[in-house]
């Protein structure tokens, strides 16, 4: 926590009118509140909180774990963390209600000095602590109320919602000044038997590990002894031998290296602990083992399986109903990191701070309020200007240069790729992956890291972290509303003429010159390949573009999709299509796909002198040998003189963007000059 590191009391009065400042003063969106019931067989683990978040828990006692650091919580208790906090709460004996109000403090502007010289010395939006509440029945009833009323779905009751957070917030630091409650302990005997559990194999004090905690060995080894039912030396022992188990199985490993490699002296030693506690020396268990997996055939369950995408059950995922949108899975940095962090945690606990107390003028152990991660802090350092932007949704004040830009318009990404933008987030139809071979060369450095998230799943694209969203009201599957909650969202037309688009983004990005000088590059090369066009006799024939959907079913568009061969190049389709399709009078014409029989297919293209056909599935060569038999297709004038192309949908030439066209262009014109029609 910014500003906290290496405070031995995070709540004095001066502390807590700065933190109480901040919330008065910045601009806080409330994004969901949530509510779950724990159940002791499936606790909520490692979760990993996508915004701050305020939690109140109600109901039993039970384990909290927050960062890696455990409390022991009554049947009342208030938590708090930043974004990238980790969660797990382990009920005891009886199911825990638990709800979880999240929210996000926008970045001050930079005109606001003062606010920024309070963030760095504390920043209550992304501090860590727990403590048990004075007055558990308030907060009991105000969170059952915000999350009643922001399950309503109204602006009315979310207001109400945003307002009720404020007076759980007030209540909070009214508490905290008053000093009536008692912050919980850290998780002493949890700690320990972490420690071990990551360290057994390693030569282990536990005198050492004792002194290092602020109480005693002696109600150390009692307390543990209660929660384990066994001695810290007996929990140590057994976790060795279970290492120890594990390498006898591999008969390639000899006992002397399996003893110290496990923790035990020597091979002497092992030899003494297998007799106490198998009954067995370490050799008879190896035999053991080994005939019994002799006897097994080749089929059986320890062989790790493939799901069509990778090695299955290697390790199990949990996940917890609706808070678990993230897939949860153990991270390596944990497990490598693991003894060295808890070892720093241990030694933070000899810290001089006084031992919690009920007393009401007791003050929060060290441990009570940890850091936040690097990249939240950096969120609240930068000093970032803005600007305000017009739209058709009204004014949105946006970064003045964003660095991380989550795009939900598909493929169209490429609007905003040439103005040297980071792209961290797509939806599915936007994959750079999919793009051609040519396209990535051009414009693949901006999308290098892209993250490609459903549109609608808004906490994935709140963990992407963006400070500008980009969608369509046309495209987007959230609302303008939900995504501006997370960073500031811009809606814009997709299918309004490209030079609008491009000068519209040189305004959102504060480059007009740059845009100005894109519509000027583009209209250069649009004239280029026209004249090749001219020169090769192809510019003044009749062209048809199909688009296969459903299995190669053709259809066409109007010529609001279709901008380099109708709008850019100006080329012309058959009278019948231009009549039926390309009809500005009618605005419902424009754009909208029509799929249109084979059995009437040849009404349109036969006066068609070229035909491009790009299809979504089957492949380009399933699609050709499909109309193969099709007899009617085989008259077609086009078809039976082979000018026809045809286009996979990972080709551009479908797309609308500008990055997509510059590609496309070349791709095209390319490909007629090629056709049997070309001079």
């Amino acid at each position: 926590m910014q500003g906290d590191r290496g405070s031995t009391n995070h709540f004095t009065k001066e502390r807590i009118e700065m933190a109480v400042q901040l919330w008065s003063r910045s601009s806080i969106s409330l994004i969901d509140v949530r509510y779950k019931l724990i159940h002791p067989d499936a606790p909520m683990l490692n979760y990993k909180l996508p915004t701050s978040t305020l939690v109140y828990t109600h109901g039993g006692t039970a384990s909290i774990e927050l960062d890696r650091i455990f409390y022991q919580a009554g049947r009342f208790g208030i938590f708090h963390g930043g974004k990238g906090t980790e969660l797990s709460i382990h009920p005891a004996d009886t199911s825990l209600e638990m709800y979880m109000a999240m929210y996000k403090s926008e970045t001050a502007p930079f005109y606001k000095r003062e606010l920024h010289r309070l963030l760095e010395q504390i920043n209550p939006f992304i501090q860590v602590y727990g403590f048990s509440p004075e007055n558990p029945v308030f907060f009991m009833e105000k969170c059952r109320s915000m999350y009643d009323h922001w399950n309503r779905q109204s602006a009315q009751n979310h207001f109400y919602a945003k307002i009720t957070l404020y007076q759980l917030i007030y209540e909070i630091y009214k508490e905290l000044e008053q000093g009536h409650i008692r912050y919980f302990e850290p998780d002493y005997v949890e700690l320990v038997k972490q420690y071990l559990n990551q360290n057994h194999t390693e030569p282990v004090s536990i005198e050492r590990l004792a002194e290092m905690l602020p109480i005693s060995r002696s109600l150390l080894s009692k307390l543990f002894r209660k929660r384990e039912q066994k001695s810290l030396q007996a929990y140590l022992n057994e976790k060795r031998l279970e290492a120890a188990k594990r390498y006898l199985q591999q008969p390639n490993i000899t006992i002397q290296e399996v003893a110290i490699g496990c923790g035990f002296t020597d091979e002497l030693n092992l030899n003494r602990m297998f007799k106490k506690y198998v009954q067995m020396t370490p050799s008879d268990y190896r035999r053991k083992m080994i005939d019994k997996f002799t006897k097994n055939d080749m089929d059986n369950d320890s062989h790790c399986l493939y799901n069509e995408r990778e090695l299955d059950r290697i390790a199990k995922t949990t996940r917890d109903g609706e808070l678990s949108m993230f897939g949860q899975t153990i991270r390596k940095e944990i497990i490598l990191s693991a003894a060295v962090s808890l070892m720093l945690l241990l030694s933070a606990c000899t810290s001089t701070a006084p031992t919690n107390t009920s007393s009401p003028s007791s003050a929060p152990a060290q441990s009570q309020a940890q850091a936040a991660s690097s990249a939240e802090a950096k969120e609240t350092d930068t000093v970032a200007q803005t600007r305000v932007v017009k739209t058709e949704h009204g004014d949105v004040e946006v970064p003045a240069d964003p660095q991380r830009i989550v795009y939900l318009v598909g493929n169209n990404v490429g609007d905003i790729l040439p103005f040297g933008k980071t792209v961290v987030g797509v939806d599915k139809y936007g994959d750079p992956s999919e793009r051609p071979e040519e396209w990535k060369q051009q414009w693949g450095q901006f999308v290098s890291d892209v993250k490609v998230v459903p549109g609608d799943d808004l906490e994935a694209i709140m963990a992407l972290d963006p400070d500008l969203i980009i969608g369509s009201p046309t495209w987007s599957s959230s609302s303008i509303e939900q995504l501006s909650k997370i960073a500031p969202t811009i809606f814009y037309n997709e299918m309004a003429a490209l030079e609008e688009r491009i000068t519209f983004f040189g305004e959102v990005f504060g480059m007009p010159e740059r845009a100005s000088e894109l519509i000027a590059q583009y209209a250069a090369k649009v004239e280029t390949a026209k004249q090749h066009l001219i020169d090769a006799g192809l510019y003044n024939k009749k062209i048809a573009f199909l688009q296969g959907v459903e299995d190669g079913t053709p259809g066409l568009q109007g010529d609001k999709t279709r901008g380099i061969i109708y709008e850019d190049l100006g080329m012309h389709a058959p009278e019948k299509i231009e009549k039926e399709f390309f009809n500005r009078g009618n605005p419902k014409s424009e754009g909208y796909y029509s799929p249109i029989s084979l059995e009437v297919i040849d009404q349109y293209l036969n006066e068609a002198e070229i035909i491009a056909y790009t299809n979504f599935d089957p492949t380009v060569e399933g699609l050709e040998e499909k109309l193969s038999s099709v007899n009617i297709w085989k008259t077609i004038p086009a078809v039976r003189e082979k000018n026809i192309m045809f286009y996979s949908v990972s080709n551009t030439l479908n797309d609308y963007d500008y990055a997509s066209r510059m590609v496309s262009l070349d791709t095209f014109v390319n490909a007629l000059l090629e056709l049997p029609l070309a001079q």
